[in-house]
């Protein structure tokens, strides 16, 4: 990577961690010294990945990307660090998701990745060690192994991904495309699930068809399967408890009916408030079947029935689902956006105090020979061209009426957008003529790449006095 660039990464972020080092490359934890947020840069060696699409998208899935360059052989990425819980750290502990939690987690997924693929961008490593959740939200992070997709190719020109989450495809039987997406979040869901699918089953497999033909053909057939399908509930020793009520009460009912016409109306109204009762109750624990006690035979029906009994409409419980608990995260207020004014802006110091050159364009600066020795000059550089200042480079001509000139040209760190820094200007190195009546000055020029400037070049004059 270009030496430039290595120099904007020092000046701009401080590294804390390493992350993770393989043969590909490697990845830090680091803090941006202006903001003090946290950041994550990678080094991969690997070209024409999507970052730079990504930067210039505000996609819902991936990290937000601040900076990326390239060059023949590796890849810089700085991106958003991601707080959350990373899903393999689930798997460790065996905390399986529930049928509900991984639907949201689909249907998330497949809004994301519906964006990424109109970009005609392919993951192509979704696992669980490459997915966070952010509180109730899934991100996706990891595009070291992404591609575009590239109508008409037969096959991928690198092979790479997880054996066992990656589809046949992807390792020289295909190209890959949305669909193979597809089948590595299907294949990760299973995984995530416990084995434990459920109502999800006929969903998840059409996902891990090996056949691309076979599974859904994008993510929006995926999103509408996951929006009409309906989980299965499981039989539970409650569910089984209340069918069985549920019969119990039936039989009740008809035999009370059959041998009493007096009581129809009663039992009857009892018995639909039963069964709605227990048809509503949601995984509830029911301690013994209520006891309804039948008319003694020795008893002498009702002759005369006045009213019937009147009773207050009944109304469904409200149930509440438990939602996905929430990950606490640190409270970070972003700031206000700088309205960059597009030019390179400058600042000259002559001995502390701004000199202003358009006062001095018809009246001198005077100084003596002594004090143009001892003189402490600087110039101050703004960044307020919206966008990272590569290449930077000012140069410095010192000369005079009698007598050479004198060249110093200095190749300077990168500036990011909206930074500034301050740069000695060596008076000392350039020494005036003896001779009276001399004047010198000095020409400042900036260069850099793609940049603009407010002003071409600085050109100051002194007068020479003894």
């Amino acid at each position: 990577m270009k030496k430039n660039v290595a120099e904007f990464l020092d000046f701009k972020f401080k590294k804390i961690q390493l992350l993770k080092q393989t043969a590909r490359g490697e990845v830090w934890l680091a803090r941006e010294l202006q903001s003090g947020n946290l950041v994550v840069i990678k080094r991969v060696s690997a070209t024409d990945l999507p970052y730079e699409i990504l930067r210039q998208h505000k996609f819902k899935l991936p990290a937000e990307i601040f900076f990326t360059a390239q060059d023949n052989i590796e890849t810089v990425i700085v991106e958003e660090f991601i707080h959350g819980e990373n899903l393999s750290a689930r798997l460790e502990r065996r905390d399986f998701l529930t049928e509900t939690q991984a639907r949201e987690i689909l249907l998330q997924m497949c809004d994301g990745l519906a964006e990424l693929h109109a970009h005609d961008i392919i993951h192509r490593d979704i696992k669980p060690s490459n997915m966070i959740l952010q509180g109730d939200k899934i991100r996706l992070i990891d595009f070291d192994a992404a591609r575009l997709f590239k109508p008409g190719q037969e096959s991928d020109t690198k092979t790479l991904g997880t054996r066992g989450y990656a589809p046949p495809e992807q390792f020289g039987s295909g190209q890959t495309d949305p669909r193979s997406d597809i089948y590595a979040l299907g294949v990760t869901m299973k995984i995530l699930l416990g084995g434990h699918d459920g109502g999800l089953k006929n969903v998840l497999d059409k996902c891990t068809e090996l056949d691309p033909k076979n599974r859904f053909q994008d993510v929006d057939e995926l999103k509408e399967a996951l929006t009409i399908e309906e989980f299965d509930e499981p039989e539970t020793e409650s569910t089984s408890s209340r069918r069985a009520l549920i019969s119990v009460a039936i039989n009740l009912l008809w035999f009370m009916i059959s041998k009493n016409f007096h009581t129809r109306l009663f039992l009857l109204t009892v018995g639909i408030f039963l069964l709605a009762t227990t048809s509503t109750l949601h995984r509830a624990e029911i301690s013994e079947p209520p006891k309804i006690s039948t008319p003694s035979a020795t008893k002498k029906p009702v002759e005369k029935i006045s009213e019937p009994a009147q009773f207050e409409p009944f109304t469904l419980p409200e149930i509440v689902e438990s939602p996905i608990p929430a990950i606490e995260l640190p409270q970070t207020v972003s700031p206000p956006q700088k309205k960059f004014s597009g030019l390179l802006k400058t600042e000259f110091y002559l001995n502390g105090v701004a000199y202003n050159q358009n006062e001095h364009l018809n009246n001198h600066q005077k100084i003596s020979r002594a004090e143009w020795l001892q003189s402490r000059v600087s110039l101050r550089v703004i960044n307020d061209t919206g966008s990272v200042w590569q290449s930077p480079t000012i140069k410095f001509i010192f000369g005079q009426n009698w007598g050479d000139k004198f060249t110093d040209t200095k190749i300077l760190p990168a500036l990011a957008a909206g930074e500034s820094a301050t740069f000695e200007i060596p008076f000392n190195l350039f020494k005036v003529s003896d001779r009276s009546r001399t004047h010198a000055y000095i020409q400042i020029y900036l260069n850099g790449d793609k940049s603009k400037m407010n002003e071409h070049y600085w050109a100051i004059w002194f007068d020479i006095v003894d």
